[in-house]
């Protein structure tokens, strides 16, 4: 039975992990995406919480429709919280090992003023009762041995303060051109977090991330250092690509705003740790020649992308805050590819 603002189990009972859910109020399919999650936190074993953090607490926003969907339909208690200021963590490094029985999750939903993802991020790794966060996106699949292998990775590497998937492109047969070009870049490695999943022990990162930053996962990088994560490849996270040009280029445009961002207010963090540098001979021989109008495409996008984000920067980082619009939609003719 669904329990809104039901009793919080208490502390004596220890967590494993925690999944947190950045959303926007406007999220269409977070019931969806849910489901997904469960099964991996499931397969993963351990006594775990699922907790979203909506930005927007406007009544009906579809993802609290979607968060009472999904606990109606699977039984678990739900809790909706007023969201609370970050504060520092635990002082400890924590792991996962010995944490194997599986218990039903409580889903907690911290209910936000209309921010960015970035608060979003820090009020869940304040409210978390885990040791270990794993972070994923509100409008993804996770494959079953996802958050499994993550939590294995940090369990074998105590001193790893993040372990990340792998980001997978579900193309549908209906995309088109710009849903391709979106898609072509996330075959590579370029030496960041990505930002779709991810388990952080929040112990690593004592302190809020600061609240003015773009780009959560490049600061998230350079805030760990090349050795402070690692990529786990086979824990696959399913993504739609943007459908629409206009979509894409908004995407990357921001994207630049947080690179320059970084350059400009964290140089420290980038010269510290060569974040930048990318090995393009390697990507070029891993393109097929009938990819090349595609990787010019991609080129094209990220010079105007820049160009425009040096010109938006003028008035201030904070216009990359403007809430962008998607069409990344989970429709009947997308699904997570097969392994």
């Amino acid at each position: 039975m669904t329990m809104r603002d039901a009793a919080t189990p208490p502390e004596s009972a220890a967590l494993g992990f925690t999944v947190g859910v950045p959303a926007s109020a406007a999220e269409p399919d977070l019931t969806a995406t849910l489901a997904s999650i469960r099964a991996s936190a499931d397969a993963a074993g351990g006594r775990y919480e699922i907790l979203i953090a909506v930005n927007g607490p406007d009544e009906p926003a579809p993802a609290l429709v979607g968060v009472r969907a999904f606990a109606r339909a699977v039984g678990v208690a739900l809790v909706e919280e007023e969201g609370s200021e970050p504060s520092a963590a635990p002082a400890e490094l924590h792991d996962v090992r010995g944490c194997r029985a599986v218990q039903p999750p409580v889903v907690r939903v911290l209910r936000l003023a209309a921010h960015s993802k970035v608060a979003a991020w820090n009020a869940i790794r304040a409210a978390a009762r885990a040791p270990i966060i794993v972070f994923t996106d509100a409008d993804v699949r996770l494959a079953p041995d996802a958050i499994g292998l993550l939590l294995a990775r940090l369990a074998a590497e105590p001193a790893l303060a993040a372990a990340a998937g792998r980001e997978v492109v579900a193309l549908a047969a209906g995309d088109g051109l710009a849903a391709r070009v979106a898609a072509l870049p996330h075959r590579f490695d370029f030496g960041n977090v990505p930002g779709r999943l991810y388990a952080l022990r929040s112990a690593a990162l004592p302190e809020p991330m600061p609240a003015h930053v773009l780009h959560e996962d490049a600061y998230l990088s350079v805030r760990l250092g090349r050795t402070g994560f690692a990529k786990v490849a086979a824990a696959r996270v399913y993504l739609r690509p943007p459908t629409t040009w206009r979509d894409y280029l908004r995407q990357r445009v921001r994207n630049e705003l947080g690179k320059q961002q970084l350059a400009v207010e964290f140089p420290e963090l980038l010269r510290a740790h060569g974040f930048g540098a990318y090995p393009w001979r390697a990507f070029v021989r891993n393109i097929d020649v009938r990819e090349y109008p595609l990787v010019l495409l991609v080129l094209a996008s990220r010079l105007y992308a820049r160009a425009r984000a040096r010109r938006e920067r003028r008035n201030g980082f904070a216009r990359g805050w403007q809430p962008l619009a998607s069409t990344k939609a989970w429709g009947s003719g997308a699904a997570a590819p097969r392994r």
